[in-house]
């Protein structure tokens, strides 16, 4: 499967869309670019990933499915993981 991937890089919010065909999910890719880029939307990344399932993207993609959340776990684990980037640089 293919997985186009919408992120925002300031909410860290993320959608999904399957496609079967590599070419199908390229096109959407460079369409949703492009549209971005005109309404000088910045902050979104656009990206097409091959994986066997959404499971195994999640898993090994996983700063596109992590919300960051004020009272969570999941804002520490971002925080942390910000840390070591800027400790490993």
């Amino acid at each position: 499967m293919y997985y186009l991937i919408e992120h925002n890089r300031t909410t860290k919010t993320t959608e999904c869309d399957e496609y079967n065909n590599y070419i199908d999910a390229q096109n959407a890719c460079l369409l949703k670019e492009q549209q971005f880029l005109t309404a000088n939307k910045h902050e979104m990344e656009v990206v097409v990933f091959e994986a066997n399932s959404l499971a195994d993207l999640k898993r090994t993609h996983s700063r596109y499915f992590a919300k960051a959340e004020n009272n969570s776990g999941n804002g520490a684990l971002l925080a942390v993981g910000l840390v070591g980037l800027a400790a490993f640089y």
